[in-house]
């Protein structure tokens, strides 16, 4: 059987079991493997049965910073203090840098660093780790290793020229032999598992792999030479992809065949703001190994917060076991910086009220010594995070599938991931200010079962919607499904050019009069007649005649079974002027919402970027408002409705075994950010840096029976009148119970 067919079958029987539980996965551990039916008791009271990856929630990855051959380089660090520190910050569970270009330990095949002398890290680490049962996990780099590029240059990977790549090794070269030699010896240690990290093909060119290797497989594989653009670009991103997944899937069996108890996983680049790139799939490279792994922060990432990441981890992954790593430092891996107590603990528990495992990476000092300051604030973070374990893990009740679209991923935004991306991200971060609880549908294993685990759908800007994906919709509505879609979702044709009809016309009940993208200031106005009639759903907080600003391309549509709500309007066009990209507005030109009854279902959709322009820098609140007046009228009554500020985000699971609804509120604050760079100099702004846990009053309709209810957090005050529960609290993560 191919491995392609192979990697299929795996895809179909992971969303089944995904479609049976679908938003009703369940946590069997702490941190929670999702799975069939109701909870199993007998597993959970032998949760210590389990393995590390799913019953422990905190650890702690140590790693050097530097690397060459110097004598001083990591000369200080010895196993003894890095478990210690381990022990100090009440980790459960450790991961140690053991190779990148060099190795850490007495290595045969790879070259070991002069600083380290006659002393082996591993062993060290594994002999301090025993007295108290920490798993230790072996690191181990696979791209950018320049020893090895440097020895073996038939191993690298070429760019479409034929030139050698920088640091880069081919995944079907004898790399993979020389990886499983290293992993062997490691294995000879008392080791609980693997993570294997820098599983790409680059962040961005020069785009690889092109070497003699590649190009007779593809051949054998297609019967045509390796492309490098065309049509038939699509098969090399399969090529790429599966490249990589064979790799992973081969070192995976060998170390399985020498020792099955230790656990394997792979730094996992497949989620936003990565794209094509980097040669990953959302679904097929995130069931790589016995969990998947991805970095949240620090703020290099991106758009890639710890919320965004694990809910996108777990969208692609049915079985839920995914971890969530970061950092302790303000920017990146490598300034010696340590972000607040508060920050860090914000972070923490946002991946674990998500249902994932955290990671948080030690980068030492060049001599391989931690900053204490690291160990004492983790210390208290994991300290507080075990005490709270009864409370995370269960399985979530979420009101909203968000799709992506690697497709559109792919194509519409193959030379600016953002053109795709953006409109994802403000959709999240819309919902996240909403208090509305969402989870991720990937198209890869779209399925109708995984449609219908969800109240609503929501496409942000799915441009590229394939027949089978516009049939799966359709009958979701027609089964009583509610859709929310936005911007050209459904216009594009399979390689991400835009049409002169849309794919959605009959679900979205309107024709596609005209796609407007080459000036992105358009608006959207709402006429203050729609404040007393059926449209009043659409205005709620959004002030009346008034056009906003909503920064992005729009289709021009002419509904036919739709009614139409409110009106776009393009900016008014001039001639010599700087500020022609962004002119006020001019005149309407089609309908700003669309509601559209389709059998048993809804579609409501906005021909306009509204999740987009809401990720921009001419966001404004009305985005936001819009997005949520559009969902709360297709989900007028979900299980709890939230009124919380706007930087405080919850998320709602429940736990079977107590039957109790848990709402997580994880509150961010900080002080206002300002600009970097003025003019010309463009804008690095990183987010403000949240030094103190904020006082604040929330309040929960709760649109169900419930018995009672309490809050956790040492200090918060909580009243209950008939179905609403007021709380006030003044900490980062405070869990709501409502005792059913």
């Amino acid at each position: 059987m191919s491995n392609e067919v192979t990697r299929r079958e795996a895809i179909k029987t992971l969303t089944s079991i995904a479609a049976v539980s679908g938003v009703g996965w369940h946590a069997t551990a702490a941190v929670g493997a999702d799975h069939q039916g109701s909870s199993n008791a007998s597993e959970k009271s032998n949760a210590e049965d389990l393995p590390w990856y799913r019953r422990l929630l905190v650890g702690v990855e140590w790693g050097p910073t530097g690397g060459n051959d110097d004598p001083d380089f990591v000369s200080e660090v010895t196993g003894k203090e890095i478990i210690e520190n381990c022990i100090k910050a009440q980790a459960e569970y450790v991961v140690v840098f053991l190779k990148d270009s060099h190795a850490y330990y007495n290595s045969t095949v790879a070259h070991k660093y002069p600083g380290m002398g006659e002393r082996d890290l591993l062993q060290e680490c594994v002999d301090a780790a025993r007295p108290h049962n920490m798993p230790v996990v072996a690191y181990c780099q696979v791209q950018y290793d320049g020893s090895a590029w440097n020895a073996h240059p038939e191993w690298r990977m070429k760019d479409q020229n034929g030139n050698d790549i920088g640091g880069r090794l081919c995944y079907r070269s004898g790399y993979l032999e020389f990886i499983k030699q290293v992993a062997a010896e490691m294995m000879e240690y008392e080791i609980q598992g693997f993570h294997f990290d820098m599983l790409d093909f680059g962040f961005g060119g020069p785009t690889g792999c092109w070497c003699d290797t590649c190009k007779r497989d593809f051949r054998k594989q297609h019967g045509i030479d390796l492309p490098k653009t065309g049509d038939a670009w699509d098969k090399m991103l399969q090529f790429r992809c599966d490249s990589n997944t064979q790799f992973c899937q081969q070192l995976d069996a060998f170390v399985k065949s020498k020792r099955p108890d230790v656990a394997v996983d792979y730094n996992y680049h497949g989620s936003p703001p990565f794209s094509w790139h980097v040669g990953e799939r959302p679904v097929q490279h995130s069931m790589n190994g016995d969990f998947v792994t991805a970095e949240g922060l620090p703020w290099i990432f991106g758009h890639n917060n710890p919320s965004l990441v694990t809910l996108f981890m777990k969208g692609a992954r049915p079985d839920g076991l995914v971890q969530g790593v970061t950092s302790p430092s303000a920017s990146d891996y490598h300034d010696f910086t340590v972000r607040p107590l508060a920050e860090l603990k914000w972070e923490v528990m946002t991946y674990l009220a998500h249902g994932a495992q955290c990671t948080i990476v030690d980068k030492a000092g060049y001599d391989g010594r931690s900053d204490a300051v690291v160990y004492d604030r983790l210390g208290i973070i994991f300290g507080e995070a075990k005490k709270k374990r009864e409370y995370f893990g269960h399985r979530p009740v979420q009101e909203v599938g968000v799709y992506y679209s690697s497709r559109s991923q792919d194509w519409y935004g193959r030379e600016d991931a953002a053109k795709y991306q953006r409109a994802f991200w403000g959709a999240h971060k819309a919902l996240v200010q909403s208090h509305i609880p969402m989870g991720f549908i990937m198209d890869e294993s779209a399925s109708l079962e995984r449609l219908q685990s969800f109240p609503v759908v929501y496409l942000p800007n799915a441009v590229i919607l394939s027949d089978r994906e516009v049939e799966l919709l359709d009958q979701y509505v027609i089964g009583g499904g509610r859709l929310l879609i936005t911007g050209l979702t459904g216009i594009g044709d399979r390689h991400g050019n835009l049409q002169d009809h849309s794919m959605i016309s009959e679900l979205v009940g309107a024709l596609l009069v005209r796609c407007q993208t080459d000036h992105p200031d358009n608006y959207v106005r709402l006429p203050k007649s729609l404040e007393d009639g059926k449209g009043k759903f659409v205005i709620e907080d959004i002030p009346s005649d008034w056009p906003f600003l909503t920064w992005g391309p729009i289709a021009v549509m002419e509904p036919t079974s739709a009614e139409a709500f409110g009106e776009l309007m393009v900016a008014r066009r001039t001639q010599n002027n700087q500020w022609a990209h962004r002119m006020s507005p001019d005149k309407a030109v089609g309908p700003a919402v669309m509601v559209n009854q389709r059998g048993k279902g809804k579609v409501i959709y906005s021909p306009c970027a509204i999740d987009e322009a809401f990720a921009s820098e001419y966001r404004v609140p009305e985005h936001r408002n819009l997005i949520r007046n559009l969902i709360r009228h297709l989900n007028p009554r979900p299980q709890v409705v939230v009124d919380a500020p706007r930087n405080v985000e919850i998320v709602v699971t429940h736990d079977e075994d107590r039957n109790r609804i848990l709402v997580h509120f994880l509150c961010f604050y900080a002080p206002a950010t300002s600009a970097t760079a003025g003019f010309g100099g463009g804008r690095r702004v990183l987010p403000p840096q949240m030094e103190e846990e904020m006082f604040y009053k929330a309040r929960v309709q709760v649109n169900r029976p419930f018995t009672g209810a309490d809050v956790v957090g040492r200090g918060s005050r909580l009243t209950t009148e008939q179905r609403d529960i007021e709380f006030e609290t003044s900490v980062a993560h405070e869990v709501l119970v409502i005792r059913l």
